[in-house]
């Protein structure tokens, strides 16, 4: 390899995805934008910008020594991102320092998280294409994106930098969800005016406008290099200094020299570098799988689904990453076991995982179809497999689920269920390029169903348990429904309910429907009020929108 003449040392031969750069510069951008505001309002504590690009840092340093062992391709990634030579002992003391190789950097969110969730009142200018998307979004985009493409930058993805870059990102979401929590009513840093983009507030804090007027959409074009040449115009070896109590950067001084001067390298201004500009088409999709993640994490409780659900996105974001690389790919088995009783959201998250398949290019189409035993089983010889092709046709290019695909092992003899599940293990071979079959069921019943055919568990080598809701969820559940439909509980009514539910739960009914029970539950309540209201002889508009303790009273849970 040749050496580079300004920094001393071979040249990397890892790359940094030009599209993870991009996200990257956006939300610098957007921290400069916003970072004004903040550092008036905290008299000068927080430079944002520098507090984003250290959070950056610390970031991929934690991700480098999750594994235990910081490679060379890991330093050379680091050193390309940052434009810094650094060493695996200005590393290896950094990370020391700042408490960077253990869990601990999950107690400690972001500096600049906070900030961007604060700003976060409307529209976004930092637009990847011609469309608008929120601060938050972009933050943790940026983080997932480059997350992925780091721990993807050596020969092997180890299952510990999985399950740390999952933990890490809904480490920031839960942090996301505290700060809005605690923020009842402040000032955005960004003010909007209808029909136009955004403009700062530079007149209001006294800064100058034209130094950081917002780009049009033409300039947006040169993103990559016009960002990568302002953030190299200066070095960015910035300290936490205990004495003013100042958090600006503290990024490690490299052991090298650095010249301050340094522009893109030649390499850095390839072909490759030029398609991209314009046609942000990665990071563009990496919006939308953000979107269908945050659809995912949006829902009420399932934890463990969760959890389970992002360590497999993030494992196939990888098996993309590594195909684009040129690398080998691990073997991957997308077909899925849901377990779990009904109303526990087994289907709600076969229909999102659907589309985040699609977003992540493993399927075509990204629909879902639903069957039941019923939907493939035919009442006569021969007319099963024809009906379970149909049923495959339908769904090639998205997810087949099956609910309670138990029922096809359970059958008497010369049932045909046995049929349909010789011909469905042959199509999920067939066609398992662009087809996922997901079967649902109890968690008894559904080992029946993995023991009817001998390929069955080969076919299905990932499970994810669904647990019953508890009577806090299943009241939230109540009330998200009842708000759509323009009613409220009184707290009365809530308290005798999550009392209710509490009992019931402890020993469920053998047909309790979790989230469909508690919205059956909420319908009969709002039949109670009807009959209640109807039977007075005159109620006021407020009346009409309440459910009291006695519309309550009486109910039953099922």
């Amino acid at each position: 390899m040749a050496l580079d003449l300004k920094f001393g040392f071979k040249k990397p031969k890892v790359k940094v995805k030009q599209e993870s750069l991009a996200m990257y510069n956006l939300c610098y951008r957007r921290a400069v934008s916003i970072g004004r505001a903040e550092y008036v309002r905290t008299e000068g504590r927080v430079a944002l910008e520098e507090s984003y690009r250290t959070d950056m840092l610390n970031f991929l340093v934690y991700l480098a020594y999750s594994d235990g062992v910081l490679s060379d391709d890991e330093i050379m990634y680091i050193n390309e991102f940052f434009k810094m030579p650094y060493t695996a002992k200005d590393l290896s003391k950094y990370a020391d320092r700042w408490d960077l190789k253990t869990e601990k950097i999950k107690e400690r969110p972001p500096i600049s998280l906070e900030p961007f969730v604060r700003s976060n009142v409307g529209p976004e200018t930092g637009e990847i294409s011609n469309q608008y998307y929120d601060l938050i979004m972009l933050y943790v985009t940026t983080f997932n994106y480059v997350g992925n493409d780091f721990i993807s930058c050596n020969d092997e993805v180890t299952a510990n930098e999985v399950a740390a870059l999952s933990g890490y990102i809904m480490m920031l979401r839960e942090n996301i969800d505290i700060i809005q929590g605690k923020i009842m009513s402040f000032m955005p840093t960004i003010e909007f005016k209808s029909g136009s983009k955004v403009k700062q507030e530079v007149v209001k804090y006294g800064y100058d406008d034209a130094e950081y007027s917002e780009p049009t959409y033409d300039e947006i074009q040169d993103l990559v290099s016009t960002d990568r040449e302002r953030l190299d115009e200066k070095p960015h070896n910035f300290f936490f200094n205990s004495n003013r109590d100042v958090y600006t950067h503290n990024m490690p001084e490299a052991s090298g020299t650095l010249d301050a001067d340094i522009t893109p390298s030649q390499e850095a201004e390839s072909k490759d570098e030029n398609k991209f500009i314009g046609n942000i088409t990665e990071a563009e999709e990496a919006v939308s799988l953000e979107e269908m993640l945050s659809e995912l994490n949006d829902l009420i409780g399932m934890l463990s689904v969760k959890k389970e659900v992002n360590n497999l996105v993030n494992l196939l974001k990888i098996c993309k990453i590594r195909q684009e690389k040129g690398l080998e790919i691990p073997p991957t088995n997308n077909h899925l076991v849901f377990l779990g009783n009904p109303g526990t959201g087994k289907t709600t998250v076969a229909r999102i995982l659907a589309k985040i398949y699609h977003c992540l290019g493993v399927l075509s189409k990204g629909q879902l179809v639903e069957v039941d035993r019923s939907g493939l089983v035919a009442g006569y010889m021969g007319q099963t497999g024809i009906k379970v092709m149909e049923v495959v046709e339908k769904a090639k290019g998205g997810i087949l689920f099956i609910d309670e695909a138990y029922a096809l092992s359970t059958g008497q003899e010369g049932d045909f269920g046995k049929e349909a599940i010789d011909v469905l293990n042959k199509a999920m071979e067939d066609f398992r390029d662009d087809l996922i079959v997901i079967v649902a069921g109890y968690h008894d019943e559904m080992q029946d169903f993995l023991d009817a055919n001998p390929g069955l568990r080969s076919r299905f080598n990932r499970t994810i348990e669904f647990p019953n809701y508890s009577a806090s969820e299943l009241i939230t559940i109540m009330q998200n429904r009842a708000a759509k439909l323009d009613y409220a509980i009184t707290d009365e009514a809530v308290e005798h309910i999550e009392e209710y539910f509490n009992e019931v739960l402890e020993y469920p009914p053998e047909n309790f429907g979790n989230a469909r029970s508690a919205r059956n539950y909420l319908d009969n309540a709002i039949n109670n009020q009807a009959n209640r209201l109807v039977n007075m002889s005159d109620f006021s508009d407020d009346e009409l929108t309440i459910i009291s303790l006695a519309d309550v009273e009486g109910l039953t849970l099922s």
